[in-house]
């Protein structure tokens, strides 16, 4: 089968299709680039290699264990971590954090190819609502959902969300169904920022902390999202939120950056991390017309043409990049 394989670098390969013992295999047919991917793919968030990347995945079930023939020919995507379902966190109801977990195109090979293994307990069918191109949002929207849920975002809050990207889009459009007194955005100017002005979002430039903390009476923000992963949105997040606000990371970048723990004891900030999300949640809102996905796709590719994929990802131009396959 043809893949996406990161050894170093980029390339489609040819690959054996996946075989693993009592799995299920996606006939893969969308999957998008996210910022983990970019991230592996620059050297900045260590992988074992070769590996097939790609986490971000929509396709067909093409095989099934014995006890699940029900979901052969089946539209559905996946949760990313393979959990053990025995360790201390996955009897908590936590798989996500499994002591001997291993996350689809991180630690073992994912979904930028012809078809993917997965366990089926991880499978999620998706409605006839949903399209193929939509149902890419399924896992980085539960990614969201898990954000809000988390954390404790409540109604009538001040919010700001650092970097309108693949994420934060999907972020802001989940904080306007909290109902909040203020929801801003502060980006670099282009194309992001003016999708964020459509959804009715106060959309500031990088530089113009000062003029969205004017918003604010200069209190700042009850929660700040900081979706760049860069020390510089980092350090934009802990301008923007007040004393006893809120910072949320949300942003899987493999690289170690200086927080300025001095502010965050002297303001009695909270610092809040969320990971993977729950998938019927974000399928029921993506079925229900509540979140906008289709205008977010910028790039579409085929599985050879990775690498010019990759390159329009990182774009500042392109929201979202996906593969056709």
């Amino acid at each position: 089968m043809k893949a996406v394989v990161f050894d170093g670098n980029v390339d489609c390969k040819e690959v054996p299709e996946p075989s693993r013992p009592g799995e299920t295999v996606l006939s893969v047919q969308r999957a998008g680039i996210c910022g983990t991917d970019l991230a592996i793919a620059s050297g900045d968030y260590r992988v074992k290699t070769p590996l097939i990347l790609g986490h971000e995945l929509y396709g067909t079930v093409k095989k099934a264990p014995a006890d699940r023939k029900d979901l052969l020919g089946k539209r559905a995507a996946t949760e990313i971590t393979v959990a053990c379902g025995e360790c201390y966190y996955c009897r908590a109801g936590m798989k996500s954090h499994c002591a001997n977990g291993a996350a689809l195109g991180i630690h073992r090979d994912g979904g930028f190819a012809e078809f993917v293994s997965t366990p089926a307990d991880n499978i999620h069918l998706v409605p006839d609502a949903i399209t193929d191109e939509e149902a890419v949002f399924i896992e980085p929207l539960a990614a969201c959902v898990q954000l809000v849920k988390v954390g404790q975002i409540a109604s009538g809050s001040t919010c700001a969300v650092v970097g309108p990207g693949r994420m934060g889009l999907l972020v802001l459009q989940l904080l306007k169904q909290t109902s909040p007194r203020l929801l801003v955005t502060l980006g670099r100017p282009g194309r992001k920022l003016e999708m964020a002005r459509k959804m009715g979002v106060p959309a500031f430039e990088v530089g113009e902390t000062d003029v969205a903390l004017k918003m604010t009476d200069g209190a700042g923000f009850d929660n700040v999202v900081e979706t760049t992963g860069t020390p510089g949105g980092l350090e934009q997040a802990l301008r923007l939120v007040k004393p006893r606000g809120t910072l949320h990371l949300k942003s899987t970048h493999g690289l170690p950056v200086q927080l300025d723990v001095t502010k965050v004891v002297v303001d009695e900030i909270r610092v809040q991390g969320s990971r993977c999300g729950p998938f019927e949640e974000a399928i029921g809102l993506l079925a229900e017309g509540k979140v906008e996905v289709r205008e977010m796709i910028t790039d579409r590719f085929p599985l050879e043409k990775c690498g010019e994929a990759f390159g329009r990802a990182r774009s500042s131009t392109s929201i979202k990049t996906i593969f056709e396959i």
